[in-house]
């Protein structure tokens, strides 16, 4: 294996030297190994003793700061293969961070990482980390990256249900710790010139959250979050095929589902058990190197971890976000925004989920990648009659295209639903992303409804009435002055059936300012933002505003990554029809100015135990709310982890002598007995609903493809009392336990 020698004298040139130059325009090629490697952590062949250090560079917590000792990373590739090789020095091997033996779980690790854009469509990629118990964690990006993910903003959109066939081989010796990754080309999408080379955009990253530090390869300053795509290094790989293997994997699941309803006659609760043997196949294969296509017949998603619950003190729907594997390879493809609190044009919760429940998905298909110069996305899926819900079938087109510059874009999309009824809908969207100059970009769109089916939809708003237009002119910048002004005009039959929005015809207008400043090496802070986010709301019906926003903040986040942000948040709501918070708790018509104070604190991510807390206190529409948000990681050990949280709402309304509180507890513990045997229990309680639900998920994974699954849910009711009408509920309200096992195989 590769031995330290003179550590701190050679630290500065192993994350500063290095002999990849660029070309004229800007690629990189990457080195060929000249010999077989052997898969063991160590990464001591002669074949790396050719290939030189990536010239990392540190971005957080100060750019271009010093580094005390030496860490090196690797990349070279073969005709199979890509290979990673990392390598951290330390003269003191406990302060290694190395808590998690989960697949697709970071407990605060220490670790590196290897993000390509494969199609260098400087918008999407794929991310392949390590860590030093061998633990792997994959995931897919899309958005160029930015956007935020809980990690201080600096995550991007991703999906960490996204997963392929690679490997890692990790060492921890009294030297440090080393790694290894092989990433087979066949993993990878891609498409060759004729002379068999591939451009694609590549960052490499080393990370130490202990000292809250990262390097990366290339240089990347902190004006760009480092998964920002189109930051990235192009890099050229020479003389490779790209391959298209066959994944073929069918699934067999066995299970039992009890649970409790109102007896006919009126006077029990009656349980029922049903069993359930079920087979299905999901089918992977790629008709071009720049297209995937998934083929699913009798899909199932028991293995997917359950939603957190939340608690909704507000008279507009709750968004979820997506958990389950088949919607989440490239799915940026499909992103369409709409402008308004968190609306999209393609929602994929739509399919296959009613009210948070299942609904039977017969089968379908997904495709998505490129075809020419066009970015294409395709899904057509068909859901089973149940519980009396027609069948339906849902269908989502997307396409976009490169214009002016990299980072530009004209496209669109239509999504449509059928039931079997005839009921339809089908929502079309165009839209355009210009990169003027700098970083101002320019997003104008264009969406339109049309239904029908019966005598209602047939009468529903058409033409101007059903469509939606969105300005959006923001500066994207991380470091100085960034803005975000947009304007969006919704009528009140704009409805996308497949998408998601919490309001119809209404006029927003929104202005937000911030600026992020970034001290110098002696200072305590990595960053010190300050900023305004405001908006209003103006219902079309009658001109008047909605809701009013108006937010000053200032954020404080110290050099390991803990942050301190302070807002005052200013709403005014006019409510037109009353709406309930709880059973005995409604908010009546009328208008109201409600401000309050809001305290964030987040801990480093280096924190073995890191609690997040939110305190706000302040005007509720005609009350008073006083609330304590709080959640935690506490890596315990490489077998065992805990997380969870509680959400405490006090409420009060003086003036009309009513008041409640609503609590909302999750416990989550994540257990694994090494790198294939897995426990996740999650435990939630709301006080709303009186009620606990319980998702245990066992997982044993003999090999990547190969999984066997055990999944128990329970619900419980914690409030029994017999009320006028209804008789003493039972204390168990539902129960599924499932068997299920996956098995991939490659052709």
């Amino acid at each position: 294996m590769v031995r330290a020698q003179g550590v701190n004298e050679r630290a500065s040139a192993a994350l500063v030297a290095g002999e990849l130059a660029p070309e004229a325009d800007g690629t990189v090629d990457l080195p060929r190994l000249q010999g077989p490697v052997s898969l063991d952590g160590f990464s001591d062949e002669a074949a790396w003793g050719a290939i030189a250090p990536l010239p990392l560079t540190m971005y957080e917590p100060t750019y271009r700061g010093a580094a005390d000792r030496k860490i090196e990373m690797l990349v070279g590739y073969d005709d199979e293969a890509l290979y990673v090789a990392a390598r951290f020095y330390h003269e003191d091997p406990d302060v290694i961070r190395a808590f998690s033996l989960t697949r697709d779980r970071w407990s605060g690790d220490d670790g590196f990482g290897l993000l390509l854009d494969t199609f260098n469509d400087n918008e999407n990629a794929i991310r392949f980390v390590g860590m030093p118990l061998g633990t792997r964690m994959d995931m897919a990006i899309s958005g160029d990256g930015q956007g935020g993910d809980g990690g201080g903003g600096q995550g991007g959109p991703r999906a960490v249900g996204w997963n392929t066939f690679w490997d890692l081989e990790t060492r921890v010796t009294e030297e440090g710790w080393f790694g290894e990754m092989r990433i087979p080309l066949s993993s990878l999408r891609f498409e060759t010139d004729e002379n068999g080379d591939v451009v694609m955009g590549m960052m490499a990253y080393a990370y130490e959250p202990g000292q809250g530090a990262r390097w990366t390869f290339p240089a990347i300053p902190p004006r760009s979050p480092y998964t920002q795509v189109s930051a990235w290094q192009d890099v050229r790989i020479r003389g490779v095929e790209s391959r298209s293997p066959i994944y073929v994997s069918p699934y067999g699941l066995t299970g039992q589902n009890y649970r409790t309803d109102l007896n006919p006659v009126g006077d029990g609760f009656d349980g029922t058990t049903d069993e359930a043997y079920e087979v299905g196949l999901d089918v992977k294969i790629n008709p071009t190197p720049n297209l995937t296509l998934d083929l699913t017949a009798n899909t199932d998603f028991a293995a997917v971890e359950a939603d957190q619950q939340q608690v909704n003190l507000t008279r507009f729907s709750l968004f979820f976000d997506e958990k389950r594997p088949f919607f989440q390879e490239r799915a940026g493809i499909f992103s369409f925004e709409t402008g308004a609190d968190r609306g999209t044009l393609f929602y994929s919760r739509r399919i296959g989920l009613a009210g948070g429940e299942p609904v039977r998905i017969h089968g379908g298909a997904r495709l998505v990648g490129r075809v020419g110069a066009w970015d294409l996305g395709l899904i057509e899926m068909q859901t089973a009659e149940d519980a009396g819900r027609p069948s339906e079938n849902f269908g989502v087109l997307r396409l976009r295209r490169r214009v002016m510059n990299t980072n530009s874009y004209l496209g669109g999309m239509a999504t449509s639903r059928i039931d079997g009824d005839g009921l339809y809908n089908v929502t079309y969207g165009m839209d355009s992303q210009l990169r003027l100059f700098g970083d101002e970009y320019l997003t104008v769109k264009w969406l339109q409804t049309f239904q029908g089916g019966d005598d209602v939809r047939d009468a529903a708003p058409a033409g101007l009435d059903a469509a939606r237009v969105i300005v959006d002119w923001t500066r994207r910048n991380l470091e100085g002055l960034s803005y975000q002004n947009a304007f969006v005009w919704s009528g009140p039959g704009y409805d996308p059936a497949v998408g998601f929005e919490s309001r119809s015809d209404f006029l927003r207008v929104q202005s937000d300012w911030n600026y992020q400043w970034y001290p110098d090496a002696q200072s305590s802070f990595r960053r010190i933002w300050a900023g305004v986010e405001s908006n209003a709301w103006i219902r079309n019906q009658d001109d008047n505003v909605d809701t009013g926003q108006f937010t000053p903040f200032l954020q404080f986040e110290t050099k390991p990554g803990t942050s301190l942000k302070a807002s005052l948040n200013g709403v005014y709501e006019d409510v037109v029809e009353p709406f309930a918070l709880t059973d005995e708790v409604s908010i009546p018509a009328g208008s109201y100015w409600a401000p309050e104070g809001v305290l964030e604190l987040r801990a480093a991510r280096g924190w073995t135990i890191r609690p997040n807390i939110t305190l706000t206190a302040g005007r509720f529409f005609d009350g008073n709310r006083f609330g304590v948000e709080t959640d935690y990681n506490w890596a315990v050990g490489p077998h065992l982890e805990l997380r969870g949280g509680w959400e405490w709402n006090r409420i009060r309304f003086p003036d009309r002598d009513q008041a409640f509180d609503s609590h909302l507890a999750r416990i989550q513990a994540q257990t694994a007995i090494d790198s294939r045997f897995s426990i996740n229990t999650f435990v939630q309680y709301n006080s709303l609903t009186d009620a606990v639900t319980t998702n245990a998920r066992f997982r044993y994974n003999f090999r990547e493809g190969q999984d066997l699954w055990l999944v128990w849910n329970e619900g419980l009711n914690l409030d029994r009392e017999a009320v006028l009408g209804v008789p003493r509920r039972p204390l168990e309200a539902a129960r599924t336990l499932t068997v299920k096992y996956t098995h991939t195989f490659i052709f």
